[in-house]
């Protein structure tokens, strides 16, 4: 899998991600990107760009978020034959 970006989760983040697509898979203007991390849960969050730069937004984004502070995200490109993007999500341990 393709990685689009990695970040370890943030109060701010709860608003917005910023982010640089890696991959260069994202298209530009506002998607509606639906993502899983294993297939059984799904998240659609609001993307638009900016120039070079990506922002993942929207009311799912932030309550998805707000449980995972201190956890690391990273988002990976589509597969061949898929039309969602898979996340992985790593939880700091106390």
């Amino acid at each position: 899998m393709e990685q689009i970006d990695a970040v370890n989760l943030v109060a701010n983040h709860v608003h917005r991600w910023r982010l640089r697509d890696r991959s260069g898979t994202l298209p530009a203007g506002r998607i509606v990107l639906t993502v899983t991390e294993d297939e059984n849960q799904w998240w659609r969050f609001e993307c638009r760009s900016e120039g070079d730069m990506h922002y993942i937004t929207g009311t799912e984004w932030s309550r998805f978020v707000q449980p995972m502070i201190d956890a690391r995200l990273t988002l990976y490109a589509q597969q061949d034959g898929e039309n969602f993007n898979r996340m992985k999500v790593i939880m700091r341990r106390n």
